[in-house]
């Protein structure tokens, strides 16, 4: 998770200006789910930087999705959720 959490800390320091990513960012933690949604709002925002094979060349939506995927091996973000939910 310390991992996850020093990506999430060097990927924040460049992000587009967008009113939703702002207010997401103003929390106190990101956690899965709102990587996911800063992920979604990236694919408007980085259209234009799409490949020829369709594949993000934009470095911030590459951080970003390696941040989910991060989360995804192992399961990680299934213990995050269960702690949200019990919350």
């Amino acid at each position: 998770v310390l991992a996850i959490r020093q990506k999430i800390d060097a990927a924040i320091q460049d992000m587009p200006e967008n009113e939703e990513i702002k207010q997401l960012l103003a929390g106190a933690y990101l956690h899965y789910f709102h990587c996911l949604r800063i992920v979604e709002i990236l694919k408007g925002t980085e259209a234009s930087t799409k490949n020829l094979f369709g594949r993000y060349s934009s470095q911030r939506m590459k951080d970003w999705q390696e941040i989910v995927s991060l989360y995804e091996k192992e399961n990680t973000y299934l213990g995050k959720a269960a702690l949200a939910a019990g919350r």
